[in-house]
């Protein structure tokens, strides 16, 4: 969906925001750390990321294929944000034990899902199904900062939304397409799957884990484990993570779109100005259904057998900015998630996430 000219210039730009937010920062303070603040000083935080096949391979040929794009917005509150709302629900997840500190957010996305070639009007009923997922929903996050180098932080979403052609996502597809290459318009979402609502909750428990307080600004690992259930997707999944750099920031991580838990935050007052690192990341997952590759569920549509074990592997970089911006890029691996499939897919997931005054 994005020519090699637009991914030029849209690098261009992240590295003009690179220079103008160090400029604002300065150097001053960037290389003091300080353990994570008490939970009730974070502020309110904004994310949005974007996933396309094409920014797996910047600089090279791509192409739409299988899950092609995703964009998903998501904001979640501060600590003195609903509080009597949020009390409630901390106690209610308390689990026996003492209650932990939450925050309320909503999120909304889109997903889009083509075969191989967008170019044949016909079915191509050894390819992955055309399919659009478009959602809104709310989020509420529990955390326990335990030490500066032990944390944990339970994650649920609950998404509501419509799967076919109120989705929009072909007119998006093929509105960019006109917009950028008109040589390659889409031509088969007339047989992508018909419409019906999708309901999905998400649960993620993500651990953080670093061997001391003055190791944790260099090195920490991110084990996770989680389940999507709904008429979308069911599916539960686990894996790991781990972060080396400068200045970690005491949050559990960049996350995909897909993945159980959502944005989480870990900058407070407290935090340096500047500290970047690099990540890599295991999770593999059992998938009991996904209405993307098993069709609609009440009514006949077109369909592929899909494998019901997935993994991905997963590399990226984050740059922290100012105590408020946090710019990051992850380049997923994905195996192969249906039979007749040829190749393991391949996207890159970029996310700017940022903090309100605290």
């Amino acid at each position: 969906m994005v020519t090699r000219d637009n991914q030029r210039s849209g690098l261009g730009a992240l590295k003009l925001g690179f220079v103008g937010a160090l400029a604002v920062c300065g150097l001053a303070g960037a290389g003091e750390y300080s353990s994570p603040a008490e939970p009730e000083q974070r502020g309110a935080i904004g994310s949005v990321t974007d996933e396309n096949d094409a920014w797996s391979n910047p600089f090279g040929p791509h192409q739409d294929r299988h899950y092609t794009h995703g964009v998903k917005l998501a904001f979640l509150g501060s600590d003195t944000s609903l509080t009597n709302v949020t009390g409630w629900f901390n106690r209610l997840f308390a689990w026996g034990r003492q209650p932990w500190p939450g925050n309320f957010g909503f999120v909304a996305g889109q997903n889009m899902y083509t075969p191989g070639n967008i170019l044949d009007p016909k079915p191509i009923y050894t390819d992955r199904p055309y399919a659009g997922w478009l959602y809104g929903g709310l989020l509420y996050q529990r955390r326990n900062e335990h030490t500066a180098h032990f944390a944990t932080l339970e994650s649920f979403e609950l998404d509501l939304g419509i799967v076919g052609p109120d989705s929009e996502a072909d007119d998006t597809q093929t509105f960019i397409h006109q917009w950028r290459f008109p040589e390659d318009i889409p031509q088969g979402w007339g047989n992508q799957l018909h419409d019906e609502p999708g309901l999905l909750l998400k649960y993620a428990h993500l651990w953080r884990y670093s061997p001391s307080d003055s190791v944790a600004k260099y090195f920490d690992l991110l084990p996770r484990a989680g389940f999507e259930l709904g008429n979308v997707a069911v599916f539960a999944t686990a894996g790991a993570a781990a972060r080396v750099g400068w200045n970690l920031p005491p949050d559990f991580g960049a996350q995909l779109i897909d993945s159980p838990a959502s944005v989480n935050g870990g900058m407070n007052p407290d935090s340096p100005r500047l500290g970047a690192y690099l990540f890599a990341a295991w999770d593999a997952r059992y998938v009991a259904h996904d209405i993307t590759l098993d069709g609609n569920s009440f009514r006949s549509s077109q369909s592929v057998d899909k494998y019901d074990f997935v993994d991905d592997v997963t590399w990226g970089f984050a740059l922290e900015l100012c105590r408020h911006l946090e710019l990051s890029y992850a380049h997923v691996t994905r195996s192969k998630q249906f039979v007749g499939q040829v190749h393991q897919d391949a996207f890159g997931s970029i996310n700017v996430k940022w903090r309100f005054n605290f």
